[in-house]
């Protein structure tokens, strides 16, 4: 008879056995620990949770600090949400929820003929702060870059005014081929636009991080999260991760973030995106890499870390 040790990430116990190719079986068995999420972790961002949209129950957030309501509108070339009129809903044509097509059960589909916005009000929602307003993004993206009709693309959107103020983005340019991804975060335009060219000056490229050729094509889910850091007594900065792992951080970000947050929206679709999105969370802190990858990892997405 023979003695061994069987060890995991989390515990380690002594087990007696007649033949070495048992205890290899064993010992692979428990080694699966090791790929286990640590639940520690787990709470972690649970609490750290305020915004969670499945799509599984339908357009609406299944889980929030604020307004769960879904809405729709038009915000091109407007700069604040009370000059834009919107309705509750997914607009006209509305927008799709599709079956058991998402990273994790429903999706919200974007097509063709949808030109219009839809949008979550974030007053609650995120936890604004002037100062040291840090927090995450997350979010599923499932699309093909060429089947986007314009030049630019936002697919998701933070901000009480425009792209170029105040503002929490990603988009997707075809200046180059194939085409970025490009994370920006800019805070007050008053402060940062000394050329006054908005989106055109030098001063607004600085800010920004860009992925050349991104991992995204038609039926690949592909997750992505933002980081930020504002409004401290260090100069911001954002961090952008695909498929849990890093791809780089923004400019500096020297001006103040300004927000009213009561007019805050998270805008979906803004430049006529073609696509699937799943799995929308916010969370009111900066999540690790470790956090990154746990979040990444789980077998349900976000709804695991709330009722």
């Amino acid at each position: 008879m023979k003695t061994g040790i069987i060890q995991s990430s989390s515990f380690s116990f002594l087990i007696l056995f007649f033949s070495s190719d048992i205890a290899v079986d064993i010992e692979e068995t428990f080694n699966v620990t090791e790929n286990m999420i640590p639940s520690s972790q787990v709470s972690a961002l649970s609490e750290a949770l305020t915004f969670h949209a499945s799509f599984d129950e339908g357009p609406d957030a299944d889980f929030g600090k604020g307004d769960k309501k879904i809405y729709s509108g038009n915000f091109k070339g407007s700069r604040a949400q009370d000059e834009i009129p919107t309705t509750s809903g997914l607009g006209t044509p509305p927008l799709s929820i599709v079956k058991e097509k998402g990273k994790y059960g429903d999706a919200l589909e974007f097509k063709k003929d949808n030109s219009h916005v839809v949008f979550y009000k974030l007053e609650k929602n995120i936890q604004y702060a002037e100062k040291d307003f840090k927090g995450t993004l997350s979010l599923w993206m499932n699309l093909d870059p060429s089947e986007i009709p314009e030049k630019y693309c936002d697919p998701l959107q933070i901000t009480d005014k425009y792209y170029a103020s105040d503002a929490i983005w990603i988009d997707i340019t075809k200046n180059d081929v194939p085409p970025d991804l490009r994370l920006g975060v800019l805070g007050d335009e008053r402060v940062w636009d000394v050329s006054k060219r908005q989106g055109a000056s030098e001063e607004f490229f600085w800010h920004l991080l860009k992925i050349s050729d991104p991992p995204f094509q038609k039926g690949k889910w592909t997750h992505v999260v933002v980081t930020w850091e504002l409004n401290g007594s260090d100069i911001g900065t954002a961090k952008l991760y695909l498929d849990g792992q890093y791809r780089g951080r923004s400019g500096p970000i020297r001006e103040p973030f300004r927000w009213d947050v009561s007019k805050v929206t998270m805008r979906l679709g803004t430049g006529h995106y073609i696509g699937l999105m799943d799995d929308i969370a916010i969370f009111h802190k900066v999540l690790t890499a470790d956090e990154v990858k746990t979040l990444y990892n789980l077998k349900t997405g976000a709804s695991e870390l709330h009722p």
